[in-house]
């Protein structure tokens, strides 16, 4: 096959594990970070962990839905860096970090006002309301530093430095985990103390990283200058965001559909479907780290004379994500039902959990592609089409839900589930022509 030249896909193979790797130790770390805050309350009292729980669930959900900070930077990034453009680069840098103050500065209004109300939505019960509200209120103030993180980590990445990327998010993890068992037990301020170490973590990172722009970017000017704020300047960044904007929530919702309506199935199926759940997030994670690969690699290559080469990108990182799937889906298969015992000891959850083990063994040969083109369409800046994607396979996903649960229960939840995955990277590939632009090969 002409798009996939020895020397030159043996040159991308190593540029892709080059970024691969570390991006995939830093994701992996972010789950760990959440299983540690639940451990160090848990040793506090029941009412805190349901708190941590809840306010964490709430936080997640704006962080998530606004990880287009991370998303577009890096493409847009990646584009410039691919054209030896520093300017450009330093104006995307200054559009979103504008875009983040503003931004956060209405989330930290709306959170602020509007926390009783939103808690309603979660818990009756008075003590558990009231340690979510002291969390949620110094936990707030972290959202200013963590949007521009996530600016700073696109920026990073985008310009093919995934190893300072590494050292910044096991950086704030590591603080926050530090600060968490330090401020949160042996100081004894519980949850408060759960709260300021994950603010203070944040902050500490964001200076760390505007040291290391400083360094890998000494004729960056921003922060000599004022910042010249143009509205027309901000047309481009502001819809691509908007559209992943879109794009991320309907995903989040879709989750939170499946944890909801497994609810209503039963306790024993709530248990099953929270465990699997858990598992598909560190496939998640894992598979990230190459369409983490693509977005830049693709980026890189994109708008400029090295078509064959962009080809040659998509197709390995294509090929290693596919190969990862199917490894990560044997081992499923084979020691899965270990695995459970593992996360869990109690029979009932673990025999319940067993009958619906063969779908998150087929998870990741379902979900690669949707992994692995939103890595090509992020690096291309194709936005509209990674949003519209989203809805169609949302409203695909509504319509299995409706047809398959009143027959199938939860194995009727988990083929709508993946059949939402699925039609995500069925959508982007039938859109592929539109990254290659092959019509100007």
């Amino acid at each position: 096959m002409k798009y996939l030249n020895k020397s030159q896909s043996k040159k991308n193979f190593k540029l892709i594990l080059n970024i691969a790797i570390p991006m995939i130790i830093a994701n992996l770390s972010i789950p760990l970070l959440g299983l540690i805050d639940t451990a160090i309350v848990g040793r506090i009292n029941i009412e805190q962990i349901g708190s941590v729980a809840i306010g964490s669930t709430i936080l997640s959900f704006i962080y998530f839905c606004f990880g287009f900070f991370r998303m577009g930077t890096t493409g847009l990034t990646a584009q410039a860096w691919g054209q030896n453009n520093l300017k450009k680069i330093e104006n995307i840098f200054i559009q979103n970090f504008v875009l983040a103050i503003i931004i956060s500065a209405l989330l930290i209004l709306i959170l602020f006002f509007l926390k009783d109300i939103i808690l309603l939505l979660f818990t009756n019960n008075d003590l558990i309301t009231l340690h979510t509200k002291q969390y949620l209120t110094i936990r707030i103030f972290e959202t200013p530093a963590r949007f521009i993180n996530f600016i700073i980590i696109g920026l990073l990445l985008g310009c093919n430095k995934p190893w300072q990327t590494f050292k910044l998010i096991i950086l704030v993890n590591s603080i926050n985990i530090v600060l968490d068992i330090y401020l949160g037990i042996f100081l004894n301020l519980q949850i408060k103390g759960i709260a300021l170490g994950t603010l203070i973590s944040e902050y500490i990172c964001l200076i760390y990283g505007f040291s290391i722009i400083k360094k890998e970017f000494p004729n960056f000017t921003f922060y000599k200058k004022q910042l010249n704020i143009k509205i027309n300047n901000y047309k481009t960044i502001f819809y691509s965001n908007l559209n992943l904007f879109i794009r991320t929530a309907l995903i989040l919702i879709s989750i939170v559909m499946f944890t909801a309506i497994g609810s209503r199935l039963g306790q024993l199926t709530l248990a099953a479907n929270a465990i699997l759940i858990s598992i598909q997030m560190f496939i998640s994670y894992g598979l990230d780290g190459f369409a983490q690969a693509a977005e830049v690699l693709v980026g890189n290559n994109y708008k400029k004379s090295k078509k064959y080469n962009l080809i040659n990108v998509i197709l390995i990182t294509g090929i290693i994500s596919f190969l990862s799937a199917t490894i990560i889906s044997i081992i499923l298969l084979l020691y899965g039902a270990y695995l459970i015992t593992f996360i869990s000891p109690i029979n009932e959850v673990i025999n319940e959990t067993n009958k619906y083990i063969l779908w998150i063994a087929l998870s990741p040969l379902v979900s690669f592609l949707s992994f692995h083109l939103d890595g090509v369409f992020i690096g291309a800046n194709l936005s509209k089409i990674m949003r519209n994607s989203v809805i169609i396979s949302f409203i695909i996903y509504l319509i299995c839900l409706y047809i398959f649960i009143p027959t199938y229960n939860n194995n009727g939840l988990w083929l709508a589930f993946m059949t939402f995955m699925l039609f995500r990277g069925i959508l982007l590939l039938i859109n592929i022509k539109k990254v290659l632009n092959i019509k100007k090969l």
